[in-house]
């Protein structure tokens, strides 16, 4: 699957099966295929493809959208999906939202208020959001209670002059100098009932050739040697999952998923390249609540996916961290931090 995430969308998959303009879509295998009756939604397609082509997908999230009905339907009837990403009023699932304007048949087009993947049943059905959402532009930052700095031997960690805000981590400039910045509490975990989705953009110009080692994403555990020294990666034990990435090596991003002592680690899930922007995110699945399934996506496409028992996972901080792995002192720039989670 090519994912290409902006905040706002609209994104781009893969899709699994030939797809027109305006239906709702869902994941399946890594692809978009439509979505029906009861089904869960991610987004609206923006353009008609075939099978395994990308297609751009407007994401739900509370605004007005282009639907295809499937049926006549009445200006300001409660919508549900209904087969091959169509809408229809007649109640199957989770309403996803309020149609605007009459349809007189099958394949009409009209706009609607579309409230979201999780429904609007889920939405109001209490005075709470059912989503959480954590997001830090870093216009400023300070060592407080929203964030640690962990630094040694002549490392620095401040926001910088850049539009929009950017945080500069910089390590010391001697071999397996390091530093870091987490979320002073732990307040996200990877739950048997919960989704999250995760997402950083960040900047690492190497002062030397593969000399680099960085490391973003969640852990319970953040302190000195969260990279261990000599490129050995993350630490051998704790709860999370991150992106990494180690001295000698120079274009392989890495990501891990850890419950305790035990990882699943895939060696190459994308392309770092020195001195340009990556979007990392990575979405947690519990589904069977035994057994997560976690996919993390690097500048838009997805690597493989990685597996986690979810018993005994504890709660995480927010770590971003970067480590010299030579002579010279290494800068990671984080330009946000984005987390989605259910509540």
């Amino acid at each position: 699957m090519g994912l290409a995430y902006t905040n706002n969308g609209p994104f781009t998959m893969t899709s699994g099966e030939a797809l027109v303009a305006d239906r709702l879509v869902l994941t399946s295998s890594s692809t978009a295929i439509y979505a029906d009756g009861g089904e869960e939604p991610i987004g609206l397609t923006q353009n008609a493809v075939a099978t395994s082509t990308l297609v751009a997908i407007e994401p739900l999230n509370g605004t007005v959208k282009k639907v295809t009905a499937s049926k006549a339907i009445l200006a300001g009837a409660a919508i549900y999906v209904t087969t091959d990403g169509c809408v229809s009023d007649a109640a199957v699932g989770k309403q996803i939202g309020i149609i605007l304007e009459a349809t007189t048949a099958a394949g009409g087009k009209a706009p609607a208020i579309m409230w979201g993947p999780r429904g609007g049943n889920d939405l109001f059905a209490s005075s709470l959001n059912t989503i959480i959402e954590f997001k830090e532009e870093f216009e400023t930052f300070n060592d407080d209670d929203n964030w640690v700095d962990t630094v040694s031997d002549g490392g620095t960690v401040d926001s910088t002059d850049a539009a929009g805000g950017v945080l500069s981590i910089a390590s010391g400039a001697t071999d397996n100098n390091e530093s870091y910045v987490s979320s002073e509490h732990e307040i996200f975990k990877f739950q048997t009932d919960k989704k999250l989705y995760f997402e950083a953009r960040i900047k690492l110009t190497e002062a030397a050739t593969d000399d680099a080692n960085f490391i973003v994403g969640l852990s319970d555990t953040v302190a000195a040697d969260s990279l261990l020294d000599n490129g050995a990666g993350p630490m051998a034990s704790y709860d999370g999952a991150c992106f990494f990435k180690v001295d000698g090596g120079t274009t392989a991003m890495q990501f891990e998923c850890s419950n305790a002592g035990t990882q699943d680690t895939e060696t190459n899930v994308g392309t770092f390249t020195s001195g340009s922007w990556h979007i990392l995110g990575f979405t947690y699945d519990y589904a069977d609540g035994v057994t997560a399934s976690i996919t993390p996506y690097v500048n838009g496409t997805a690597g493989t996916a990685v597996t986690m028992l979810i018993s005994g996972l504890e709660e995480m901080h927010i770590l971003l961290g970067v480590k010299a792995g030579g002579a010279n002192a290494e800068t990671l720039l984080v330009d946000y931090v984005l987390i989605q989670c259910e509540r």
